[in-house]
């Protein structure tokens, strides 16, 4: 293989060009010579105008092709980001074994020296992209639209593709449509960017040019990513400034650094152009949270961001104050001393050089510090930020808890009082709103969760603001804690909600259903993912839900069909067996939302969902869900942050509420389990048909078998307890058995899992001291199952009180560090091994990870 770079280059393709060379070298064991990076500027190594002498360095030829060989060529455009341009070479540069590659700047001609049976790829704005695809057609693509197209015998010599684009019409960075372009064309030859630290990388180019001739543009123009770090993610340390070992680590943040890059890098190729991620702070490290060298770091990580092209912004409250988040206002009585925190805080991260900032409405999700309070701080950040720090824009979540009202203000559609969250339809004009919605439930679902029945409230609210002030829808693709990522559960359910999400609102705005006769045909603005975790083939529902943002495929065809369409590049990226394994994962997509959502089994749709629907009972539970539970129970105001199910513990009462478990609960558990079980069976026959399976065919294998002996789990014990009631014991023991058969077989399946993370296991599950309120990361309830033994253990032991196994420190979680969490803490350790034991239990976690199966929990065989 011989690379020839005959024009002058920028100095961000620079330096992959240096790391190519060496790779180059190693793989090849190439004995001609290195090619030597011009400095920048000073045009060594030029070829002159493009007289194709393919001189290198010092001008003495190294490097040098020999006249009349074909050759492949790389175009880069002038319009490309930085790190596109520099990535887009690497990567083919160094799946083109055995070719001579020439790379060519924006400005230079075809060379002369390349014989026919040339290929030729060129990537942006150029001089021979611009003598391929018209410029007329080009601007046609629209903002941030892109022309890819192949072309055969260009001057003879070349087959050839070029692919062009537009910038964005909006202030603020876009890749622009020649970068997405760009890896839409590297897809095309083989590449595959799914999970967003691990993209998928072919042997070989293909010998062979694909056809091509694809216009496509986004529909929304805000497609955005929000990293949910108050969870201890794969990046959470990362973008809270820590390393490995804390804030003082700076050689481990540094070492993490370039998995930023890989992510970012997955924005573009899945047509994103912002992300955003939320900032905490806590009393035991609070000299760094606003220190200089925290603020350099954040620098860092923009900085990297604009490299990309992307818009980059900062998730901070104004005084919601639950877990660990880094506030804007501290200390509250007195306003003008609350504006100036605000505009302090607020300058200290815009000096970081973020984008725009996102904060949050309340105290908390489920409380606020009073509607006059409220309105007067979201008004002063918008203002201030517009205003004061070069017309950045302020944007506001709301939130879709239950059962607070503001104060003074009523709902100008219907005249009741107004839900605390939809305060910010009285805020200046210029603050964007984020309408969310939690878990896999999709706008026209049934929702029982947050004390919604449905999100059809949220539904309208998106609808009335759109077109008065910039609206971004904000749905999950996992949550965390205790639900679904962190059992683990494989949900593809996740990825089908978001596209019929989308779909619905792109029909709504083609209607002109908005709400309002002066809004007919107002637009939303786009969408921003609530993303909390990849592996377990989450990665997935970021993939489908990000790419729905560009192109939801409404009115041409169903969520489904949208879905497998979308989901190409994995087909692609799983070989032979791809279309199939596909196909499975969208059919199971469905066969999920009849049946975990709608509690559908063999047709039949009960009457109301609560309780009866399969994904209360998949669930994980741990101690406050079922502590909130009882509050709710006895008529209480709790925050219940999931569907309610019959439990394991309150069957044993015989006065227990709806349903039943004969003829209702236990259908609904034997329909979950045929439907995975289903799905296991026949990825199972397609990896022995295909083979050995690829890394992503694995992964989806093992999420599906794991949520099929999750499914199995919850049966056994439920028909265990049902049976221990009936006093029938051949049955009782073959139940129980199941289960815990169902818990030790998942045993091998995490393992198998937790080898393939993309991060360290330590880094993402494990017991250990990290920037958020929890003493654990993501995956720490996966690896020590924790949700299954909790609920053998509920099963068999029938514990008193609610805060069973508790792992949260929920002062800390809710207020912080500091006085409140250490009093609790104390509390807890007078009441260990007293008579209100149980109740200590609820007021802190353990000091030590609990370690599974504990004392008075069985042992594994």
């Amino acid at each position: 293989m011989r690379i020839a770079y005959p024009f002058a280059m920028r100095r961000p393709l620079v330096l992959a060009l240096l790391f190519v060379a060496v790779v180059v070298a190693v793989v090849d064991g190439c004995s001609c010579s290195d090619p030597v990076a011009p400095d920048e500027g000073e045009g060594e190594g030029d070829a002159g105008e493009g007289e194709g002498e393919g001189d290198v360095g010092e001008g003495e030829g190294e490097g040098d092709i020999e006249p009349a060989s074909p050759c492949f060529v790389i175009v880069v455009g002038d319009n490309l980001p930085g790190a596109v341009a520099s990535r887009v070479t690497e990567l083919l540069v160094t799946r083109t074994l055995g070719d001579d590659v020439v790379v060519l700047d924006a400005d230079a001609t075809l060379p002369e020296f390349c014989a026919a049976g040339s290929r030729l790829l060129a990537f942006g704005h150029s001089s021979i992209s611009h003598g391929l695809l018209p410029a007329d057609d080009v601007a046609a693509a629209g903002p941030e639209g892109y022309v890819l197209r192949s072309f055969v015998d260009v001057d003879g010599r070349f087959d050839a593709i070029a692919v062009d684009g537009n910038a964005a019409t909006r202030a603020t960075p876009s890749p622009g449509g020649a970068a997405y372009g760009s890896y839409a064309l590297l897809e095309e030859l083989g590449f595959a960017f799914l999970h967003p630290l691990a993209p998928t990388l072919p042997d070989a180019l293909p010998t062979t040019l694909p056809t091509l001739d694809v216009t496509s543009s986004p529909r929304w123009p805000v497609r955005n990513i929000h990293l949910h770090t108050m969870h201890p993610l794969e990046l959470t340390d990362l973008l809270n400034g820590w390393g490995p070992d804390g804030v003082d680590d700076e050689a481990g943040w540094q070492q993490m650094r370039p998995e930023w890059s890989r992510f970012l890098e997955w924005e573009v190729a899945n047509g994103q152009n912002e992300v955003e991620w939320v900032l905490l702070e806590a009393d035991s490290w609070a000299a760094f949270a606003q220190s200089t060298t925290r603020q350099q770091r954040l620098t860092g990580l923009v900085d990297d961001c604009h490299a990309w092209g992307i818009s980059c912004g900062i998730d901070v409250p104004i005084a919601l104050q639950q877990q660990h988040t880094f506030r804007l206002i501290h200390d509250v009585g007195d306003r003008a001393v609350e504006f100036a925190q605000l505009r302090e805080r607020t300058a200290w991260l815009m000096d970081a050089g973020f984008d725009f900032l996102s904060t949050e409405n309340g105290s908390t999700e489920f409380t606020n510090p009073g509607a006059a309070n409220m309105l007067a701080w979201m008004n002063e950040l918008t203002r201030f930020l517009d205003e004061e720090r070069g017309g950045r824009q302020a944007r506001i979540k709301i939130h879709c808890s239950t059962g607070q009202v503001a104060d003074g203000f009523v709902d100008r559609a219907t005249g009741e009082p107004l839900n605390f969250n939809f305060l910010p339809t009285y805020a200046d004009a210029r603050l964007g709103v984020m309408p969310h919605t939690v878990q896999m439930y999709g706008l026209d679902d049934p929702a029982p969760t947050y004390g919604n029945d449905d999100f059809a409230a949220m539904h309208g609210f998106l609808q009335t603001e759109a077109g008065r002030r910039s609206v971004i829808w904000h749905p999950e693709t996992a949550y965390w804690v205790s639900v679904d990522v962190d059992v683990p559960l494989f949900l593809p359910v996740y990825a089908e909600r978001r596209v019929a999400d989308l779909q619905l609102l792109a029909d709504d705005e083609d209607a002109g259903r908005m709400g309002r006769d002066d809004l007919v045909g107002s637009h939303i603005d786009g969408q921003s993912i609530f993303s909390s975790g990849w592996e377990w083939g989450y990665w997935l529902n970021d993939v489908v839900a990000a790419r729905a943002a560009w192109d939801p495929f409404h009115g041409q065809t169903t969520s489904t069909g949208a879905m497998r369409a979308i989901l190409r590049p994995l087909s692609r990226a799983l070989g032979a067996a791809g279309p199939a394994v596909v196909d499975e994962v969208v059919s199971l997509a469905a066969a999920q939302h009849d049946v975990l959502v709608k509690g559908i089994v063999d047709g039949d749709a009960p009457d109301d969902v609560v309780r009866n629907n399969g994904f209360a009972y998949l669930a994980g539970v741990e101690a406050f869900d079922d502590l909130n539970d009882v509050a709710a129970d006895a008529g209480l105001h709790a925050p219940v942050t999931q569907p309610d199910k019959l439990g394991l513990v309150e069957m044993r009462n015989p006065l227990h509420a709806a349903p039943r478990f004969s003829g209702v609960v236990d259908r609904l558990l034997a329909e979950m389990l045929r439907i995975h079980a289903d799905a296991a069976v026949d990825l199972d026959t397609l990896i022995v048909a295909d083979g050995p399976a690829t890394p992503l065919f694995r992964e989806i294998a093992d999420g599906v078998d794991v949520t099929r002996l999750r499914a199995a789990q919850v049966q056994g014990l439920y028909t265990y307890v049902d049976n221990l009631l009936d006093l029938d014991p051949a049955q009782r023991t073959t139940a129980l058995a199941a289960a815990r058969a169902a818990l030790d077989d998942a045993a091998a399946v995490i393992e198998r899992r937790e080898a393939a993370y993309r991060v360290p296991v330590a880094r993402i599950a494990s017991w250990r001291e990290n920037p958020t309120a929890y003493d654990f990361t993501y995956l720490w309830t996966a690896h020590s199952q924790y949700f299954w033994w909790r609920d053998e253990g509920k099963a068999v032991d029938a514990p008193r009180s609610p805060c069973y196994q508790n792992i949260i420190n929920p002062a800390d979680v809710a207020v912080g560090e500091g006085g409140v969490n250490d009093a609790a803490r104390l509390l807890n350790e007078l009441l260990d091994g007293g008579f209100l034991d149980a109740a200590g239990g609820c007021l802190a976690a353990p000091q030590d990870e609990p370690q599974y199966p504990q004392d008075g929990l069985r042992s594994r065989p």
